[in-house]
């Protein structure tokens, strides 16, 4: 990281690249345990970031078995097609 600056602190070499944003940051921005920059980065990650929503059993459920119902309804088209087709 040679002849880079800190992208927050212009007066402090760079001593990493941050893993997500990629830009140079000092020793002060750089996070070893996460590898990213403390100022934006990490703190996206934590901070500002949602919970994930979990999807209920039920809705689960529901979804496989009308993908199961469109794959036998297709597969029933298909045969009957070629039955007609085939006299």
């Amino acid at each position: 990281m040679e002849g880079y600056r800190c992208m927050n602190h212009p007066q402090e070499p760079a001593v990493a690249q941050c893993s997500r944003c990629g830009k140079p940051v000092c020793e002060y921005c750089y996070d070893p345990h996460t590898g990213r920059c403390r100022e934006r980065c990490g703190v996206m990650n934590h901070a500002t970031s949602q919970p994930e929503k979990q999807r209920s059993t039920a809705w689960t459920i529901v979804v496989s078995l009308l993908a199961i119902i469109g794959g036998l309804a297709l597969l029933l088209i298909t045969i009957c097609g070629a039955m007609i087709f085939s006299y």
